[in-house]
């Protein structure tokens, strides 16, 4: 009769004894850690989930695969650090890449203390404004006045913005479901109504207002991925790099979740891919919606249809396999976007664009 269990052989004892004793070696080099090594929600108590403001993977977790196949993150995309040889890596037989995570703070401090938000002046009026994207060194910003699109603009961040006349979105796009402007402040990524693809609007400088058809070349893969499977966008959101992009990707009023889409340089945007899988999900209609991405692309902002509320998470390096991590609630702060240094915060609150400083 066939055994369905056979004994161990002698090299695979072997084999199990090093990596045995490769893992303690590198536990041992770890620094001792507590239940209460991770810092405090950005905001009050009050506004803090029931699991203190950590939840979702960790560091120590590692990486998950996504949805469309692609292999689990490696090690060195976690957070973890030292393994004997002064490299900072995880050991290559523990499942690690060999990669040193970022050894630098991220640019947005978990620990800010944001002060009282004031409206952004030339932005906030008497009527009803929602933010929508935000350049990194907070020249260009998009809005919605009572649904129609602006984009203001201003010579120096202490300036005051002028915002000038509402924007003619060619026929069949819309900024009613997000959109993003990349970091020079010459392309606007909309979304396609009633399909809800992506394009982008161009522009030959920051001073002109965006004109002509919205291009969809840099999105075929993206809006092919849509054409398959059926899910529509939202809400999409650029790396300050201009090499990822995140978006809601969802079936109409049931499941969704956050993607990422990367490219090198001026390469067309890659498929996307689930971020974090299982993390960023949502149901009954209820999305995770990007809103910012900080400059170095270690911490992501979004609106959480479920609790509503704006959320962010960290994560150890800007790769697109870095599992996001440390969920702190950032309360009423929708529609959240730092700017380059981190210092400032822009959210929209009872209609109006407002703006905190760490």
């Amino acid at each position: 009769m066939t055994r369905l269990f056979q004994p161990p052989r002698a090299h695979s004892a072997l084999r199990f004894s090093a990596v045995a004793l490769s893992l303690c070696a590198w536990l041992a080099s770890q620094p001792a850690c507590s239940s209460d090594a991770r810092p405090p929600s950005l905001v009050s108590a009050g506004d803090r989930p029931s699991d203190g403001g950590r939840s979702g993977s960790s560091p120590a977790e590692g990486g998950n695969a996504d949805s469309a196949g692609a292999s689990g993150e490696a090690g060195g995309d976690t957070g973890l650090a030292g393994n004997g040889d002064g490299s900072g890596a995880m050991p290559a037989e523990l499942g690690g890449s060999g990669d040193k995570p970022q050894a630098v703070p991220a640019a947005c401090d978990q620990l800010a203390a944001w002060s009282a938000a004031v409206t952004v002046p030339g932005v906030s009026s008497a009527a009803s404004e929602t933010l929508l994207a935000l350049t990194p060194d907070e020249l260009d910003l998009a809005f919605l006045r009572d649904g129609a699109l602006y984009v203001a603009h201003r010579s120096a961040a202490a300036a005051t913005f002028s915002s000038g006349s509402p924007l003619a979105v060619p026929i069949g796009w819309t900024a009613a479901h997000g959109a993003a402007l990349s970091a020079d402040g010459k392309r606007l990524l909309l979304v396609s109504e009633p399909d809800q693809k992506l394009g982008e609007w161009t522009r030959s400088d920051r001073q002109t207002a965006f004109s002509g058809a919205v291009d969809v070349s840099a999105f075929a893969a993206v809006n092919q991925d849509s054409d398959f499977t059926g899910r529509v966008y939202a809400s999409p959101s650029i790396s300050a790099g201009d090499d990822q992009l995140f978006f809601s990707s969802s079936f109409l009023d049931t499941d969704s979740t956050i993607v990422v889409s990367s490219r090198t340089g001026t390469a067309p945007w890659s498929a996307p891919r689930t971020l974090s899988a299982g993390v960023f999900d949502g149901s009954g209609g209820k999305r995770l919606l990007p809103t910012g991405v900080s400059a170095d692309g270690r911490t992501l902002f979004y609106f959480n249809e479920q609790s509503a509320k704006e959320e962010a998470r960290w994560r150890a390096t800007n790769s697109v396999s870095s599992a996001l991590y440390d969920m702190l609630s950032l309360g009423g702060r929708r529609g959240a976007i730092p700017n380059a240094r981190c210092n400032r915060l822009y959210s929209d609150s009872n209609g109006d664009v407002v703006v905190e400083t760490d």
